[in-house]
């Protein structure tokens, strides 16, 4: 990407490159040097301004179903899987076993709880 400086300068870089800026002239500068020169007073010579952290679209949580949904399904996988380390002495699945299936935070009570709901409807069957 290129850049553009106000003023005639060579920037030393910490990671050892060197960039010699003319006054108005874009110029290029490598991925790992954009943060610097943009704190010397360097523009994207494209007007791009948001090229260091890129926005990035906000995460929708999951409803109660859905997560339910999941967990449930997780389940599933750890009963079908049936190692004894997915498993708490409890014989309820481990909270560290479920984290590596389903991608969102949960909480040993809130397993528990859904674990005992699925048994019953699981026997009730």
């Amino acid at each position: 990407m290129e850049f553009v400086l106000n003023r005639n300068y060579v920037h030393r870089s910490g990671l050892g490159h060197m960039i010699r800026f003319e006054k108005g002239v874009p110029t290029y500068v490598a991925p790992e040097c954009r943060k610097e020169v943009m704190m010397i007073g360097a523009l994207p010579a494209d007007g791009e301004m948001n090229i260091l952290d890129p926005e990035l679209e906000p995460e929708i949580p999951l409803s109660g179903e859905e997560r339910n949904e999941a967990l449930i399904k997780a389940f599933v996988a750890l009963q079908a899987r049936n190692s004894r380390d997915d498993f708490t002495g409890q014989g309820v699945p481990s909270v560290t076993a479920l984290k590596k299936i389903v991608d969102f935070t949960i909480d040993r009570k809130e397993v528990e709880i859904l674990w005992r709901q699925y048994l019953e409807e699981k026997n009730a069957a």
